[in-house]
């Protein structure tokens, strides 16, 4: 299934997509089937400007970010928290020998912060190599060197390193950890994500507090319009929502969560 999703998401991708219509569109050129051609064309083209000329992206991740907007208020008393993977590019961080971020670096960042208030928590890492490599360093790899140089005890940490997607991330750690119903615990996760693992906690019964963190918008309305200069930034958000929106719709249907949105 881990594989399935990677070549599906490979064809579906807003870029590739793009790539695969017009492929198509010159096929049927090449058999002189005009109408189907220019037909595809047509398609390629509204698509373009849909997702490059228009906000479309950010419009969306706004509405996905909105739903769980920054904990400001934080409880007294966490028995546990879950930060679940992905902020790193562990193949740099051992190449450099230097913690290698991505753009979902808050999610470490943050934890540093919520380990040494909630010193007596519980606290998991979650994060596998998420590659479809073999024998690849993982996330978890990354995040014990990170933890270590900020001058955390690691031994109060879990990590867990196996799992290759959200749905294993708290598969694994619940098994892990087998926390009980009246525990309260913090997830960390990127704000446009937080949806889909709540959704996904919530299937498995365990309860969370999110803390969502990685926010890519502000609060104000998108306004749609349109931008000759942003074209690249627009598919790049586009790529980044329309794979979460995927990826909220086939844990659905394959029974990992119980609603979409």
């Amino acid at each position: 299934m881990f594989l399935l999703s990677k070549l599906i998401w490979i064809v579906l991708s807003p870029l590739n997509l793009l790539i695969i219509i017009l492929f198509i569109g010159f096929l049927f050129q090449l058999m002189k089937i005009q109408l189907i051609s220019r037909t595809f064309y047509l398609i390629a083209l509204l698509f373009f400007i849909v997702v490059g000329i228009f906000p479309t992206g950010k419009f969306l991740l706004s509405n996905l970010e909105s739903k769980y907007p920054a904990l400001n208020i934080m409880p007294n008393k966490i028995d546990g928290i879950l930060i679940l993977g992905g902020p790193t590019n562990p193949s740099l961080t051992h190449i450099h020998n230097q913690v290698s971020f991505n753009d979902a670096g808050e999610r470490l960042t943050e934890a540093v912060k919520l380990i040494k208030i909630y010193h007596s928590s519980k606290i998991i890492f979650s994060g596998g190599s998420g590659s479809l490599e073999q024998n690849v360093l993982t996330h978890s790899y990354v995040a014990k060197k990170f933890f270590l140089e900020m001058g955390i005890d690691i031994n109060r940490i879990i990590f867990e390193s196996k799992s290759n997607n959200t749905f294993e991330n708290f598969l694994f750690s619940k098994k892990l950890i087998n926390p009980k119903s009246n525990e309260k615990w913090l997830l960390i996760t990127s704000s446009f994500h937080m949806t889909r693992a709540m959704n996904i906690a919530e299937k498995m019964e365990w309860e969370f507090i999110p803390y969502p963190v990685d926010f890519r918008t502000g609060n104000k309305k998108i306004k749609f319009i349109p931008s000759f200069t942003k074209i690249l930034q627009n598919f790049n958000t586009f790529n980044l929502v329309s794979h979460e929106i995927v990826g909220l719709i086939s844990y659905y249907f394959l029974g990992r969560t119980s609603k979409i949105f």
